[in-house]
């Protein structure tokens, strides 16, 4: 049976201790689970509620010491807390819970992270190096220590599974501590959690051949375990393809992002909100075959809506990276990873993100996508930065004659939130979309749409489909590659 701790009644603190309790516990076979959101809909074991000092009261025996720390948004003593658990199985408790803790559980304090000084660099370097050699080096979990995006959840993830868990920055003493950690790594890591500087963190982890999964909002990871038998078939409705159109395939980005997919994408989300849309039209979503691993119990719940929704993998592959940084000789086990889990997920096209700097050559192009192009999937669709994913302009790489398709427009309203985006803004965009021509037998005549979720809604999305013209058809991301294949002289 579950133990479930009601996560609104507690405090930071008790938080942060709930998270490393989870981390220990969730191990030896106990298990724990905070009620947090909507994850309750993952939870298919019978459970019961339970105070989380009475939980410490019964459980007391499973940990070794207690590990002090500060709870503080800008201080990584979290973080190196965490690391002396994973290893040590201690429990780490704030220092305003300490006396508590202790009287309750009769534990002693055996590590007080108040006495290790130095910068933020130095005193994680201090915990990694202590503890390294017991860690495991096939994972790791960057989780943000800064005052704008602190978050206590994922540390059970890091606990449970014997990962280092740092924080590091964009300065240069971080930046060593950040390459030597990396260098401490299995070739093809994945990345947990999320970073201050995306372009400058990806770039770099992707130098290292690891790859990021984005997921510093996300809970109860200590309690998933992975169904390496579960498998995801794909429900499509297909319409017939008419010559005289011009191909359309509307592509929303992010589904790298697992703690969007776990949280709030199902329900209150722009895909969540679309069962509320009285409008049936194709909409392409990227996934991350990730979430086959991480939350298998989640899938029910993001893939089968009743809607024309179909879903391709997302950036770029198993894991979020920059292939066209990646080191060569790690490449093919990149790939062949990303391949085995997207057949697992019935997902035949990859979203590749990277930098239009990257791609000039088609050499390099040819080389570092040359195990998806031999590969069985048909194709892929590119978002190229910097100009918001469509520095493409749809130009087309082709890989073992496969088309790996850039995106042409991206629906991204910079200044706005979701559902906020002006009406002229989505007007202009309806007028581009129009002005587009018919042809088959021309790259000019297939467009990719990228949809920019954190601005643009559903209800925006209908708006701009209800008033396209005639010569404008929606396809899927798969069936505009396959279109392309078959029609376009190269």
């Amino acid at each position: 049976m579950t133990k479930v701790i009601k996560w609104k009644q507690l405090n930071v603190e008790e938080h942060a201790l709930c998270v490393f309790l989870q981390g220990v516990l969730n191990r030896t076979g106990i298990k724990v689970y905070v009620d947090i959101e909507n994850y309750m809909t993952y939870l298919n074991d019978t459970y019961e509620y339970i105070d989380i000092y009475d939980l410490i009261k019964e459980n007391s025996e499973h940990f070794k010491g207690i590990v002090s720390y500060k709870l503080d948004c800008e201080d990584v003593a979290i973080n190196m807390a965490a690391m002396l658990c994973a290893k040590y199985d201690y429990l780490g408790v704030p220092e305003k819970l300490v006396t508590k803790i202790s009287n309750i559980s009769g534990l002693n304090v055996v590590r007080d992270m108040s006495e290790i000084k130095g910068s933020r660099a130095h005193r994680q370097k201090v915990i990694f190096d202590e503890v390294k050699d017991s860690l495991r080096n096939d994972g790791l979990v960057h989780q943000v220590v800064n005052k704008n995006s602190f978050l206590i959840m994922l540390r059970d993830f890091s606990i449970k599974n014997r990962y280092a868990c740092i924080y590091t920055s964009e300065n240069d003493e971080d930046l060593s501590f950040r390459r030597e950690v990396l260098s401490f790594l299995k070739p093809v890591s994945p990345i947990y959690g999320w970073n201050d500087d995306e372009i400058s963190f990806i770039r770099c982890i992707s130098e290292y051949g690891h790859y990021c999964i984005p997921s510093d909002w996300c809970s109860n990871q200590s309690y998933f375990n992975a169904n390496s038998n579960i498998t995801f078939k794909q429900k499509t409705r297909r319409t017939k393809i008419r010559d005289n159109k011009h191909y359309l395939a509307i592509v929303v980005s992010d589904g790298d992002n697992i703690q969007w997919l776990l949280r709030d994408f199902a329900t209150t989300s722009t895909f969540g909100n679309r069962e509320k849309s009285n409008m049936d039209y194709k909409i392409t979503w990227t996934l991350s075959p990730s979430l086959i691993n991480l939350c298998p119990e989640a899938l029910d719940k993001v893939c089968k809506f009743d809607k024309l929704n179909y879903f391709i993998c997302s950036v770029s592959g198993i894991g979020y990276a920059n292939l066209m940084s990646f080191p060569e000789k790690y490449i093919e086990k990149y790939c062949q990873y990303s391949i085995d889990t997207m057949k697992r997920m019935d997902l035949n096209v990859v979203c590749l993100l990277d930098n239009i700097n990257n791609i000039k050559s088609q050499e390099n192009v040819n080389k570092r996508l040359y195990f998806y192009g031999k590969s069985d999937i048909i194709g892929g669709i590119w978002e190229i930065d910097p100009d918001r994913y469509s520095s493409g302009n749809g130009k087309i790489y082709y890989v073992n004659d496969k088309p790996f398709v850039s995106v042409k427009y991206s629906l991204w309203c910079t200044y706005a939130k979701v559902g906020e985006a002006p009406k002229s803004f989505l007007d202009e965009y309806i007028s581009i979309l129009n002005s587009l021509k018919p042809n088959i037998h021309s790259e000019d005549g297939y467009t990719v749409l990228n949809v920019h979720p954190w601005s643009i809604s559903i209800q925006d999305l209908d708006y701009i489909v209800s008033n396209l013209s005639d010569d404008i058809e929606l396809v899927y991301a798969d069936e505009l590659i396959n279109l392309i294949k078959k029609n376009v002289r190269r």
